[in-house]
């Protein structure tokens, strides 16, 4: 078990983020397989606060998908904050 902060990661095999590969539906067969944790694709700060819809599709998890965290990038820190 690996703990991050309060959350617990029970499992050996985690899923890093991989920009046009860990949509959703990638990231539910991991989980399927076996991912005990699991990542987002890269999220823009910038989109975000723009309201992108597209952008914000990449932050949908499913059910049976925690832990999962969300990579966001960004080099403006009033964007970031």
């Amino acid at each position: 078990m690996v703990k991050i902060g309060q959350i617990e990661i029970n499992g050996l095999l985690a899923l890093a983020p991989m920009a046009g590969v860990t949509d959703i539906a990638f990231r539910q067969i991991c989980r399927e397989m076996g991912a005990a944790y699991t990542c987002t694709e890269m999220v823009s700060a910038k989109a975000l606060v723009y309201n992108d819809a597209k952008t914000k599709s990449l932050l949908l998890t499913g059910e049976n998908e925690h832990p999962c965290a969300a990579q966001i990038f960004g080099s403006e820190p009033e964007i970031m904050g």
